[in-house]
């Protein structure tokens, strides 16, 4: 079998490093950073199925964005100085909120997300992994009769696709979940959904179990990708140069700045999240919870409980601004009986970098034009949800086979 190199450690990178050394690969994973420190660190922790087909872009969306503008609490909002250099990726965004445009992208993302969990399954059968995932579902929640009415034709689309759903009233809520607060009106269950107390751990684990059976894991920075003859013969490090078969680009939000160096460019953007977590919390929370009224989820994790959520448009590298985590703090703490009364100063923030492609979709497949390389990145918020699945699909591109499902509408060439 042939050698792959993988840029990019996070769990997108190390659920294809697992699945193609699996498959009789040797694998080769770069990253600049530890395994599973970006967004892998601090996301909510939710591995979705098909309740999640219907994407941000839209003409709901559309209508919002004036007032989102003017807000500095909107659940998504932009910086100012950031907006010009993103101008290309928000006029391609702003052309695909139409109706018809939502339900293209929610039909060819409910052909990835069918296989979510059945992928991990897969994954981490018979491994320490596998202790990491609870297989319990998720729940939807509102604390409004008024959204929950007004989110029905996104539940309906979700469906129409073969999402599986439950709604729930306040004692059924109360049953499944004590902790959760009055605060809480309505919920959708989702029983075939997974989720996980610790993201970052679950990708170390995954790929600890690759370097153990003969993967290399190298923390380097690429600085250069050599093309010859139209593929990759090498790449160049801050510390080495590592002579290349075949390449995988999975380097999440800094996927774009790896496909120049290849003369690709994509329209990647950074939407930039935040998370509030808040350790020695002792809580009945059995599974996250998402609440798409303010757009955060809450994940109980070994020591507490994290919330996470929101969207900032700033770039790549300017400097977090953690008034978000505590907006979503304020919106978030009211849901769990056990954190009314928490005091701000026993608060940890973190923000991570969503890598975003204008459609929602991601770039998933060959290299245009370069042989032996593929595409792996751009899940915006579903990085966690699409790896397994993600990886499945490039062991059947590497291996030159039929993934099973039609890859045009995740094609770099798309834009």
């Amino acid at each position: 079998m042939s050698h792959v190199t993988i840029i990019g450690a996070g769990i997108v990178g190390a659920c294809i490093a697992r699945f193609l050394q699996r498959a009789g690969h040797d694998v080769t994973i770069l990253d600049r950073n530890e395994p599973g420190t970006g967004c892998s660190f601090g996301n909510s922790g939710a591995i979705l199925t098909l309740e999640a087909s219907t994407q941000l872009p839209g003409p709901r969306l559309l209508r919002q964005i004036p007032r989102m503008l003017l807000d500095r609490d909107a659940v998504l909002i932009f910086r100012a100085g950031h907006m010009f250099r993103m101008m290309p990726w928000m006029l391609s965004f702003l052309r695909g909120c139409t109706a018809l445009q939502q339900r293209r992208t929610a039909q060819a993302m409910a052909t990835l997300l069918s296989g979510t969990t059945s992928a991990y399954d897969d994954l981490v059968a018979g491994t320490a992994a596998d202790q990491l995932i609870r297989r319990n579902g998720t729940l939807g929640l509102s604390s409004s009769n008024e959204w929950f009415a007004a989110d029905q034709w996104r539940r309906d689309l979700n469906a129409s696709f073969g999402a599986e759903m439950q709604e729930l009233g306040p004692t059924e809520i109360q049953k499944m979940e004590p902790s959760l607060s009055s605060d809480v009106c309505r919920a959708m269950f989702y029983p075939n959904a997974y989720n996980t107390p610790d993201p970052a751990l679950l990708t170390k684990t995954i790929l600890d179990d690759t370097v153990s059976d003969g993967g290399r894991f190298l923390k380097q920075e690429v600085t250069k990708v050599r093309v010859e003859n139209g593929r990759p013969t090498s790449v160049l490090t801050d510390s080495s140069e590592l002579s290349v078969d075949r390449l995988v680009i999975a380097a999440g939000a800094y996927s774009h700045r790896v496909t120049r160096m290849l003369g690709i460019r994509v329209l990647l953007e950074t939407e930039r999240g935040y998370h509030v977590e808040v350790d020695g919390i002792d809580t009945t929370l059995k599974r996250t919870v998402l609440h798409g009224e303010h757009a955060y989820a809450m994940n109980p994790t070994k020591h507490g409980v994290r919330i996470a959520g929101t969207v900032e448009f700033a770039g790549l590298d300017a400097p977090p601004d953690y008034d978000r985590a505590r907006t979503i703090w304020r919106r978030g703490h009211t849901v769990l009986r056990e954190l009314h009364d928490i005091s701000p100063q026993k608060m940890k923030f973190w923000m991570g970098r969503r890598p975003t492609l204008p459609d929602y979709r991601p770039i998933i497949g060959s290299a245009p034009g370069i042989d032996n390389c593929w595409f792996a990145f751009g899940h915006q918020h579903l990085g966690l949800t699409l790896a397994a699945r993600t990886g499945q699909v490039l062991v059947n591109l590497v291996e030159k086979r039929d993934p099973g499902l039609d890859l045009a509408p995740f094609s770099a060439s798309r834009f």
